[in-house]
């Protein structure tokens, strides 16, 4: 058996990439899985999974704890002091795990999903909904705000936005561009010619699935929505990924690298998927020479707002977006 936990306060993306890798792994090795509170997935309003296999299901009505599971896998993350970040990889010492084991970690490689098509894992439950008969050529922004605020260094800069509107433009010089995003007041403020397509999460899942030419961010969130949906014509995604245009030249992570998409550096430039294997080969020889290994809670630095309720943080937050829709940190 594999146990997978949703935890509150797990973006969607994390929760679909956590998912995806378990079943996968499950199917794989020939386990029987099961979530642990799967009342926390942020998709169940219109995206269909299972939280338990078939025998599970059948056999099981007992409610399981963390605590109770004897083993636990987590996933080998490197931390980067220079970028102040942790960095990940596909972790090949999963395929050696036993039975009654709890993953813990990002798995955001597509290495984890032995090639298996997540399609067969994840579905629609209103599959009509996402039928478009659009004949424009729309392209969607897919722009993050919000928590990423708090983290500069995830942020993209207007440069890359533009940049990349002028690249997709290349395919159609009339093509219409609107923004879908978690974070109104400040994609407003930073594109404020372009319309933003509002929505709850599933009206945003939905207008990506849809788009045949994207502009994505470095989030987990795109991936699924467009991997699910037809193929794409063209996405375009930032280099070195979490840590656009670092001067150390490391891809962060090296999970996050994404067959056919097409990456574009801080000059603007599409760069060749020659220089991106260099830059991700270069990334992993340097992390192999990492040899301590720590636990994220040991280097997650305590911030200002760390100590105040959380609905009260929430409130802080919102009156500052509002106030400052710009201010990144």
């Amino acid at each position: 058996m594999l146990y997978l936990e949703f935890l509150d306060g797990q973006g969607l993306g994390n929760q679909l990439w956590n998912y995806v890798t378990l079943r996968s792994l499950s199917n794989k090795l020939g386990y029987e899985y099961e979530i642990i509170n799967p009342k926390n997935f942020k998709g169940k309003s219109f995206l269909q999974i299972s939280y338990r296999s078939y025998k599970v299901r059948e056999n099981n009505k007992n409610i399981i704890l963390e605590s109770n599971i004897p083993n636990i896998f987590r996933e080998k993350l490197f931390y980067d002091k220079s970028l102040k970040t942790f960095v990940s990889d596909f972790d090949k010492e999963i395929l050696q795990i036993k039975q009654n084991t709890l993953l813990k970690g990002l798995f955001q490689s597509e290495k984890y999903l032995f090639n298996n098509d997540i399609n067969q894992y994840i579905k629609l439950k209103n599959p009509k909904r996402y039928k478009s008969n659009s004949q424009e050529h729309k392209c969607i922004l897919n722009i993050r705000g919000g928590e990423y605020k708090r983290f500069k260094e995830l942020i993209l800069p207007k440069s890359y936005w533009l940049d990349a509107m002028k690249n997709m433009k290349k395919n159609h010089n009339n093509m219409k561009f609107y923004i879908v995003t978690d974070d109104y007041d400040y994609a407003k403020h930073l594109l404020p010619e372009l319309k933003i397509l509002k929505g709850n999460i599933d009206d945003d899942f939905t207008q990506l699935f849809n788009s045949e030419y994207l502009i994505v961010s470095n989030s987990s969130f795109a991936y699924f929505p467009i991997t699910m949906g037809e193929k794409p014509k063209k996405i375009i995604a930032p280099s070195k990924w979490s840590r656009f245009g670092n001067v150390h030249q490391r891809w962060i992570s090296p999970a996050n690298y994404y067959k056919n998409w097409f990456y574009q550096n801080e000059k603007g430039e599409i760069i060749s998927n020659e220089n991106i294997e260099k830059l991700i080969n270069n990334t992993r020889h340097f992390y192999s020479k990492y040899n301590v290994l720590i636990t994220e809670e040991s280097v997650t630095e305590k911030r200002l707002l760390s100590f105040l309720p959380n609905n009260f943080k929430k409130l802080i937050k919102k009156l500052l977006s509002k106030i400052f829709p710009l201010y990144i940190g």
